[in-house]
């Protein structure tokens, strides 16, 4: 059995702001850390249950935060940007996925640094005309390889959108938002115990926890924070503007969807840099 453990850092235990997670920032090496602990107790969780392998993608903005050297050392780690799956890299070849640090949808009211993906460009995302958020961006993926995400971790507001759009799929509250950047942490003791339990639980139950299944065809509709972003994703032929800020693509499957809107993201965020 082999299970993707993708790391994300906003919802890690603890965190409450951007000088917790941003590079270079003061309280940056602190819980980046602890962000590779939380990983350990999931990787440690899988293995409880019967994993073979275990890989870990570290998921968080540049995607190499990860202490590798305090890495449990019977886990292999994705590290680096630009991948193709981006945080699900290696969903392909796994049979389940668990998701640690997670994060609320953009516009959540009092979550933890709420953002869908890109939280200096982009406002909204729709998949298929549906509200989504990273959680289920990255579950529809893992769906289309038969995957299903068993485990979530983040705070409270990320635990209701879970329960609401991935029945089945457990999820474990590390810290209660009281504002996007106010938190009330459960004791780290506690939390270190029921990452652990919770994850092998989750993976020992796989089979009967859904997967995210997008049938056929799967459009992307993104809304830009600014009308220049728009403009310059159209660039691409392939993306179609719905209004000054907002534009859409639509792929064969779920997954040829999410290249060419992270593609059209990628490239409207260009404006920003002159």
């Amino acid at each position: 059995m082999r299970v993707l453990v993708s790391v994300d850092m906003e919802g890690i235990a603890g965190v409450s702001g951007p000088d917790d997670i941003l590079h270079g920032r003061y309280n940056y090496d602190r819980f980046r850390r602890l962000m590779t602990e939380e990983a350990n107790l999931a990787v440690a969780g899988a293995f409880q249950a019967g994993a073979d392998t275990v890989v870990v993608n570290d998921s968080h903005d540049g995607m190499r935060n990860v202490m590798y050297e305090h890495l449990d050392e019977r886990a292999e780690l994705i590290s680096g940007f630009n991948k193709q799956l981006c945080m699900v890299e290696g969903v392909d070849q796994a049979d389940a996925a668990v998701f640690i640090g997670y994060h609320a949808w953009a516009g959540t009211a009092q979550a933890t640094m709420d953002h869908t993906i890109s939280g200096g460009q982009i406002h909204n995302w729709w998949l298929n005309g549906e509200l989504v958020g990273e959680s289920q961006i990255n579950a529809a993926i893992a769906g289309q390889f038969g995957v299903p995400v068993v485990f979530v971790s983040g705070d409270d507001k990320l635990a209701q959108q879970i329960q609401a759009t991935l029945p089945g799929t457990r999820t474990l509250v590390v810290k209660y938002a009281l504002d996007g950047s106010v938190v009330r942490s459960r004791p780290l003791g506690e939390v270190r115990r029921l990452i652990r339990e919770g994850v092998a639980e989750a993976v020992a139950a796989r089979n009967a926890i859904p997967v995210k299944k997008v049938e056929g065809a799967a459009t992307f509709r993104m809304e830009f924070k600014r009308s220049t972003h728009a403009e310059v994703a159209c660039l691409l032929p392939m993306v179609q503007r719905i209004d000054p800020r907002t534009v859409e693509v639509t792929g064969r499957d779920v997954v040829e969807a999410w290249r060419l809107a992270f593609g059209a993201m990628r490239l409207g965020s260009t404006c920003d840099a002159g």
